[in-house]
């Protein structure tokens, strides 16, 4: 027995007809622009319709129809639920927890806020896009290796300029060479579509210079309701479909890989302030008409969620993160966080990491699988215990409490007047104590040998000298 991973119907069965009509004009009618003629011709051998003068692919219904056909589906009746997260640092400020102010990072704080991470039980580590340390703009994605090489983080995969990849790779050579792995085993890198169905010229171009050195560079998406895609949930889930499924068809065509899975990053555009904000209901709704027809297309799916435009730890970013996370869990049977974000991704947050560890554990204990049996039921105590009886004195208490019942680390398990008497904290509270503490007590010392952390800086120092004016 279990709670998540279930049917959670939205839509009708002619609702469900219509999104996917939809997604067949898209990709039949408008396709998407892909500005690198080999990549192109790649799509063109795969079964694609390409113009090289406008830079278009369209999708045919039958290469749809038949790449879905192929394509290796999820079995969602047999898949486990899964909780899990992790600690991403994006541009922004880092919220000190000593002084509650959102200041600029440095490295003690940088390499403080990863170790953080690692000791969060329901957290896989830090991961960090780009560098949040004062370099040149035109060095930050080698400098983000390097510096989550150094204090233990993932790298996030920004390449930004088409002039790094060179230098990309030769970090790479050497993080292989120092692990005993092959480069394809430690490689990480992504691009984005920015504006819908379109791989600009500088995407495309670092795409298909890795792929010619065997290595792949993913490709990722956001839509912003009523900005880059239509203002309607339904219109906006259709476009993102279509999207998945070309860059599905685009991964076949490039890389073999015939794997379906849908992904979904969708909020809206806030019509008075134009800002994109992550704790709104529409990003729960399309996540779960989404997750609705990945079921119709045998996908898998993964949807943006547990995040908030709140600026501190607060009701509003505690209401946010579960208003999108605890729906998508329910319906895809899966969940990860970026945890510790506040201001759609703009603060940085130890206090609210260590909140956000705590709502994890709650999360996995809420859809890990139940047993329903003889020995469950506990019958035999039942009857022992009779009419008005007690279950505390149990031996099936004593045995099975501590599997059944989750046991919290921050929230409350006291009532008023034990509270009220003692030193009334709440649960952001002991989450600061726990932040200072690691805070006061934080080793900044570096994961790498000398010799490596020399070598990756000489291949950086050689890139500013090409590339730094």
């Amino acid at each position: 027995m279990r709670a998540a991973g279930h049917v959670y119907n939205l839509l009708s069965s002619a609702e469900e007809n219509t999104i996917h009509h939809g997604v067949l004009r898209i990709l039949a009618e408008v396709g998407m622009e892909i500005q690198n003629d080999e990549l192109l011709r790649l799509m063109a051998e795969a079964g694609a319709s390409v113009d090289l003068d406008a830079q278009r692919a369209r999708f045919p219904v039958s290469l749809v129809e038949n790449f879905l056909a192929e394509a290796e589906k999820q079995d969602w009746e047999a898949c486990q639920p899964r909780v899990g997260g992790s600690a991403g640092v994006y541009h922004g400020k880092f919220h000190d927890p000593e002084s509650n102010e959102l200041v600029e990072w440095d490295e003690r704080s940088l390499a403080y806020y990863f170790k953080l991470a690692s000791r969060q039980k329901f957290l896989s580590g830090a991961s960090m896009l780009g560098s949040r340390l004062a370099v040149s703009g035109e060095l930050e994605p080698l400098y983000e290796r390097y510096y989550c090489w150094k204090y233990g983080a993932q790298e996030g995969g920004s390449v930004y300029l088409d002039e790094l990849c060179p230098y990309l790779y030769e970090l790479y050579e050497l993080r292989a060479a120092q692990q005993g792995k092959t480069i394809q085993d430690v490689f990480h890198a992504s691009v984005y579509l920015i504006p819908a169905l379109k791989l600009g010229r500088h995407e495309a171009y670092q795409v298909a210079w890795f792929r010619k050195r065997g290595l792949r560079a993913g490709v990722g998406d956001m839509l912003a309701l009523g900005g880059t895609s239509p203002v309607t949930l339904a219109g906006t889930v259709t476009l993102n479909l279509a999207e998945q499924l070309a860059l599905r068809i685009f991964d076949w065509a490039l890389f073999g890989e015939k794997k379906l899975s849908i992904g979904g990053s969708m909020s809206v555009i806030d019509m008075r302030t134009m800002i994109y904000p992550y704790g709104r209901p529409e990003m729960a709704l399309a996540n779960l008409m989404t997750a609705q027809m990945a079921r119709f297309y045998g996908a898998s799916y993964s949807g943006h969620a547990g995040l908030s435009d709140a600026k501190l730890p607060s009701v509003e970013a505690g209401y946010q993160k579960a208003l999108t996370a605890i729906p998508t869990l329910l319906a895809s049977g899966s969940f990860w966080m970026d945890a510790g974000l506040l201001s759609t991704d703009e603060v940085c947050s130890p206090v609210q990491m260590i909140l956000d560890n705590e709502f994890l554990s709650a999360l996995s204990h809420f859809c890990r699988e139940f047993e329903v049996s003889e020995e469950s039921l506990g019958l035999e105590t039942i009857l022992e215990a009779g009419p008005g009886g007690s279950y505390m004195d149990k031996e099936h208490t004593a045995r099975r409490f501590r599997h059944e019942h989750w046991q919290p680390k921050i929230w409350s398990r006291e009532m008023l007047a034990p509270w009220l008497a003692g030193a009334r904290k709440l649960d952001v509270d002991q989450a600061r104590e726990q932040a200072i503490q690691l805070m006061r007590h934080n080793d900044i010392g570096s994961g790498l040998s000398a010799a490596f952390d020399m070598d990756l800086l000489k291949i950086i120092d050689d890139a500013r000298k090409k590339l730094v004016i």
